[in-house]
């Protein structure tokens, strides 16, 4: 990178580019707010400054922590690509179409929570960019007061109690299962201030969780893999009954979409049982992904384990790092053939509940007996 940027004036010209071509739309968008919003919704997307300027910096400080480590673009170009992914993705989920319809369509919601709260988040955590922002940081941010507050006992205490695996694990179900809970979900379709406040914890939330899915420090200080696994399987496991009940069920939850209006004339619960569907197969889905990206990680640390004792003759000759790779890989497959029994369980158990008054009558024995002694119709 130093032969490509020489100077330390030029070092800045690609960020400076990043950000100029990201603003200006931002200040076109305040300058003609008007004319933005006679557009039809699903071409309206919102450059405010509180969306713009935090993406930019994102960019901006990844980019120059790049540039001050040498031979990091080469190590983990799929991180990057997550990294920039995984911004983009939460960018879009605020700012394009997809949240100008979301006010308006149950499922198009739930579109935007899967981006928020966990393919966005996912995609960052994966990265682990810690490191690379830190090296993009300008010396008087890391020398800031507020940082050093950020450093102290008390903070640190802190978020070491939010980052155990079953403190994040619990935020992350409790910030889908408290927001679609009918009377909070219907206020923050109808209050700006309360639909701010559930978008961003619903994004603290995803971060938290998934950075300690993916922490890159091995036991005892990252999370064991079995915890992760774990962590990703509650994930998934509270997917499924809040997406099969919103998806089944025969009632109207959530009528403040009805006073808003909603688009293209799709009913009520037609738009629900969408959105329910969403959250839960699609949304599963994801976290199946992430499962596949843990047991690869797995597979590499036990590898790495055994060059280092094989290295170190302490120990006889181990299994060859492929055996090691083949058991997490059929660990992974097993997995997922578990996962894809008990959404299948699940659905056939959601449509029982949901068409028992036409079932229920069958298993009465004397109404079965009449309907077994009906004649059939002659042809």
């Amino acid at each position: 990178m130093s032969k490509v940027f020489p100077k330390p004036a030029a070092r800045w010209l690609v960020p400076a580019a990043a950000a100029f071509s990201a603003l200006a739309p931002a200040v076109a968008f305040a300058a003609d707010d008007a004319a933005e919003a006679a557009k039809p919704l699903w071409l309206r997307w919102d450059f405010s400054l509180d969306l713009v300027i935090p993406t930019v910096i994102a960019f901006v400080l990844y980019w120059r922590g790049l540039e001050r480590r040498p031979g990091s673009f080469d190590e983990t170009p799929a991180r990057h690509i997550a990294f920039l992914g995984g911004v983009f993705l939460t960018f879009a989920s605020l700012a394009s179409p997809i949240d100008a319809m979301s006010d308006h369509l149950f499922f198009m919601h739930q579109v935007q929570h899967m981006l928020l709260r966990m393919i966005g988040p996912m995609l960052i955590a994966y990265a682990q960019p810690q490191a690379t922002l830190v090296a993009g940081s300008p010396s008087w941010l890391r020398r800031n007061p507020v940082t050093a507050a950020l450093a102290s006992g008390p903070s640190r205490g802190l978020f070491g109690f939010l980052y155990k695996p079953w403190v994040a694990t619990a935020l992350f179900v409790a910030s889908l299962y408290v927001w679609q809970w009918p009377a909070f979900h219907n206020r923050a379709i109808l209050d700006d201030g309360v639909h701010y406040c559930m978008h961003i914890t619903m994004l603290a939330a995803g971060l938290l969780y998934f950075w300690r899915v993916f922490d890159l420090r091995p036991p005892p200080k990252g999370a064991t893999f079995g915890a992760r696994l774990m962590m990703l399987w509650v994930g998934v496991l509270a997917n499924i009954p809040i997406g099969a009940f919103t998806c089944l069920k025969s009632v109207e939850l959530y009528p403040a979409y009805d006073k808003v209006g909603r688009l293209f004339g799709i009913g009520a619960m037609d738009d629900e049982r969408l959105g329910g569907f969403i959250m839960w197969a699609p949304a599963s889905m994801m976290m199946l992904v992430a499962v596949l990206l843990v047991v690869h990680a797995w597979g590499g640390h036990e590898t790495k384990v055994v060059e280092k004792l094989e290295a170190a003759a302490k120990a006889p000759p181990a299994p060859e790092p492929r055996v090691a790779r083949r058991k997490n890989n059929a660990f992974a497959l097993g997995l997922l053939a578990f996962s894809g029994c008990v959404l299948a369980a699940t659905l056939a158990i959601a449509l029982m509940v949901a068409n028992w008054r036409e079932v229920r009558p069958l298993m009465r024995p004397g109404q079965a007996i009449a309907l077994s002694s009906t004649p059939s119709p002659s042809p």
